[in-house]
């Protein structure tokens, strides 16, 4: 196939299609203008198709960008929701774990009332009372205890931001309240411990020390058959029985104003005490102290022994106030009994 183009005096173009074989030729025939418009036409198009092209091309770059930033805040909001929920269940732990220690502080504190009331009423002789009153406290068994004596269940409820906002505000409300309370707590507490050391003074005066390691009694105070005659008589103490050489304590702080040995104590220790009583330790086997020697409570003053009027190992213990003997019972206290 050619193409020729033909100039005629009015400036007219014919464009013959010449087809090979016996096809018949094809003649189109225009002006100048409109070739010279098709051009314009044709070029405009190309140009317009290259600027869509590269517009294309452009926003296919910039598509693709804003995808990959789009992927990459989606990573990182996703991120974010996992790291929001991580410091959400990490803060519910922790207060969960201030919701404990809050109450740990008010049970403490509870407690350190509990104390205070029992040294109270040790200081001034309600020791029963005192009893009652934490066997009451004790008698219901704390919260951590009860996961431990069996197991625990139950469906899985998600905390509301109601529920939340609750248990904070009662965690804040708690500790607010014991912070509240814990000055004059500290301050009655320290008062209550200037009792409690008047009230051991005033104990260590007394012979409220157990003199022996046994806490055998074989005898009380009062009357009884002799053991020697079997008549009814007079007992002035408690005997306490053990083994010879057991150590023997003096029974408070005082000073020693007598030792000897005679046929029916047989080796003996008297002490004067500050209150006014004094004690008399018989049947000794030996003696440890002497005459004008000041002794304190718990002190080894003797040894047990069977000296003396004694059908065997004790200790014979007066109390003498007054210059009469009263039963020793009403200030002895055995070790590990409630004062």
């Amino acid at each position: 196939m050619k193409f020729r183009f033909k100039k005629n005096v009015n400036r007219r173009y014919t464009l013959l299609i010449v087809p090979e074989g016996t096809s018949p030729v094809f003649r189109l025939k225009f002006r100048f203008f409109y070739l010279l418009a098709i051009l314009v036409a044709a070029a405009a198009l190309l140009t317009s198709v290259l600027v869509l092209y590269a517009m294309n091309r452009t926003h296919t770059n910039r598509i693709g960008t804003l995808e990959a930033q789009l992927s990459d805040s989606s990573n990182q909001f996703r991120n974010t929701v996992v790291n929001k929920e991580q410091e959400i269940d990490r803060l519910l732990n922790e207060l969960m774990e201030l919701s404990e220690k809050s109450k740990t502080i008010e049970s403490k504190m509870s407690e350190l009332e509990q104390l205070e009331a029992e040294l109270q009423s040790l200081t001034n002789g309600g020791a029963g009372k005192a009893k009652d009153k934490t066997a009451a406290a004790t008698s219901t068994p704390a919260k951590a205890s009860l996961a431990d004596e069996g197991g625990v269940g139950g469906e899985s409820i998600p905390l509301t931001d109601q529920d939340i906002a609750n248990w904070v505000q009662e965690t804040k409300e708690s500790i607010t309240t014991s912070l509240k309370e814990m000055p004059g707590l500290q301050q009655r507490l320290e008062q209550t411990k200037v009792a409690v050391e008047e009230y051991k003074a005033l104990m260590a005066i007394l012979p409220t020390y157990w003199p022996t390691d046994s806490t055998r009694v074989t005898s009380d105070y009062g009357e009884r058959e002799d053991p020697f005659t079997g008549r009814l008589t007079k007992h002035a103490g408690m005997d306490i029985g053990g083994s010879i050489g057991d150590p023997i304590y003096a029974a408070a702080n005082g000073k020693v104003i007598e030792t000897g040995r005679t046929s029916a104590r047989g080796n003996y220790v008297t002490i004067s005490h500050p209150s006014g009583l004094k004690t008399n330790y018989m049947h000794l086997s030996k003696i440890l102290t002497k005459v004008g020697a000041t002794v304190k409570q718990g002190e080894i003053i003797a040894e047990l022994g069977s000296t003396g009027r004694s059908t065997g190992p004790h200790l014979h213990f007066e109390v003498v106030k007054n210059g009469s003997t009263v039963d020793p019972a009403n200030y002895l206290r055995k070790p590990g009994e409630e004062e």
